[in-house]
């Protein structure tokens, strides 16, 4: 694998000129000095402007690129290129205490490239296999004319690894939040085959304008945006191996003696899981996004009116939740809008004595967002 250190001269693939690297961010990605400015590049889109071998001999191709003693051209024409670009795109998964409770599955991550500020620049976007299956995948996105899926990437991705796709500019996440992949796990030995996953993408681009949609996964060091693309545990299966006559009596003995030694087995009771739960952020908070199609599956056949109903019935029911509860806080996301949803919902608040609401934090929600603190003293 060719990797770049500081003070490197190297020269664009796809483009004309080079520069000086002035900082390794990661194994793939560089800065490269140009004229004064430094530029993000990908590694796998450059080369070393010359590399010597060991007798001080210098190769240069014929398109100008220079090549070690090594990458010679051998006997049938090819040049030797040991270690391919490729290879420093996929690495092991390093997991956390948290990742390694993370439900297995196959994820999309979008991380910034800038942890300090996370919101706008650059992202790396990950194609992240937390199962240990082989995975198969192929990448479409929707064309510059919004009018067809272009296949833009396929490969496989080892087990427990990840695998980075595209560095991208802010300006690219429409493209990048609109498209389709598929994906096949593959086990060498398993005692069942599972089905072949189809996943649409399709994610709201304001979601990255919201400093807390990027946070702690367990699978990256850095703050992320993950989403889910398969889970093992409710993946359908193809077919199942069916068990032999001899193993199914096996089965059937172990179960009498296990009858036999009165062997009790503990039986847990599983709590419901309430509409609420999903908007919990810790036991004493929790935060509701109003938008509609938060809602909704559909805005079909709503007017705005309709709309305005289905979001208010919902923040009734969550701030009576919430109380019920015994939350501190709650934070509503209404949007701006002609802001006809925040003034019904300011005037629900003001009916209860124990609520005190004031705008939440900007740079975590924008300006689109009401926090409520319920007090404790109430009747």
């Amino acid at each position: 694998m060719r990797t770049f250190k500081v003070g490197d001269k190297v020269k664009f693939l796809d483009q004309q000129g080079g520069g000086v690297v002035t900082k390794v961010i990661s194994p793939v990605l560089v800065n490269v000095e140009v004229d004064g400015f430094e530029i993000p590049t990908l590694t796998k889109e450059i080369v070393l402007d010359f590399v010597e071998d060991k007798a001080g001999k210098m190769f240069v191709s014929q398109d100008g690129l220079g090549f070690s003693a090594d990458d010679v051209p051998t006997d049938d024409g090819d040049l030797n290129l040991s270690d391919s670009q490729d290879d420093i795109r996929e690495e092991r998964l390093f997991l956390s205490r948290k990742g390694q409770e993370k439900e297995k599955g196959v994820y999309l991550a979008f991380v910034p490239c800038d942890q300090k500020w996370l919101i706008g620049g650059d992202y790396f976007v990950y194609l992240v296999n937390n199962s240990d299956y082989t995975l198969l995948y192929s990448l479409f996105l929707k064309d510059e004319t919004n009018e067809c899926f272009a296949g833009e990437d396929y490969g496989s991705v080892e087990a427990k690894s990840r695998f980075l796709l595209a560095t991208i500019a802010d300006k690219e996440l429409e493209r990048w939040t609109n498209g389709v992949i598929q994906i096949l796990l593959h086990k060498d030995k398993s005692k069942s085959v599972l089905m072949p996953a189809n996943y649409e993408i399709k994610i709201r681009t304001a979601k990255f304008f919201k400093e807390g949609c990027f946070e702690e996964t367990g699978l990256f060091t850095e703050k992320a945006l993950l989403v889910p693309i398969v889970t093992i545990s409710t993946q359908d299966i193809a077919a199942e191996y069916e068990k032999t006559a001899a193993q199914r009596i096996a089965d059937a003995k172990k179960l009498q003696d296990m009858k036999a030694e009165s062997v009790v087995v503990e039986v847990k009771e599983t709590k419901p899981v309430s509409f609420f739960d999903k908007h919990l952020i810790n036991r004493h908070e929790a935060e509701v996004d109003l938008h509609i199609e938060e809602l909704t599956d559909t805005e079909k056949g709503l007017n705005n009116a309709d709309m305005l109903n289905i979001q208010l019935d919902y923040f009734r029911k969550c701030l009576n939740k919430a109380i019920e509860l015994n939350l501190d806080k709650i934070v509503f996301i209404h949007g701006v809008g002609q802001g006809v949803l925040k003034h019904n919902i300011e005037e629900e608040l003001n009916k209860y004595s124990y609520l005190h609401y004031f705008p939440a934090s900007m740079r975590k929600y924008g300006v689109g967002a009401t926090e409520v603190m319920i007090g404790k003293n109430r009747k």
